[in-house]
């Protein structure tokens, strides 16, 4: 007997944008998430704004309580934002948060 199986559908991935985030840093990984997030609320695409934010929280290192403590309590409004689709608001902070991030990483 045959099997009939329905062919899943693979995003089509390019190779460019593959090399680009398999050789960044550690810092430049944290800033594409941040573009990609400032992405999602643009479009208001609350399920890849909290894909992001999620993936925001996991980054976090809480060797340093305090400074990842701090970061967490604003990816949880932010995550509070997208929940009551305020997605202008939350595009503002996540930019604001991507620009201070350059800075302190000399990404800019």
């Amino acid at each position: 007997m045959i099997n009939y199986r329905a062919k899943t559908k693979r995003p089509v991935q390019n190779p460019y944008l593959v090399q680009k985030v398999m050789s960044a840093s550690k810092e430049e990984l944290i800033s594409y998430i941040y573009d990609a997030a400032i992405t999602a609320c643009a479009q208001k695409d609350s399920v890849k704004a909290r894909t992001a934010v999620n993936a925001l929280i996991q980054s976090l290192n809480f060797d340093y309580k305090e400074t990842a403590n701090t970061f967490l309590n604003v990816y949880r409004y932010l995550m509070n934002l997208i929940d009551q689709k305020k997605f202008d608001e939350a595009r503002a902070m996540f930019s604001e948060l991507k620009k201070t991030w350059g800075k302190a990483f000399n990404l800019m």
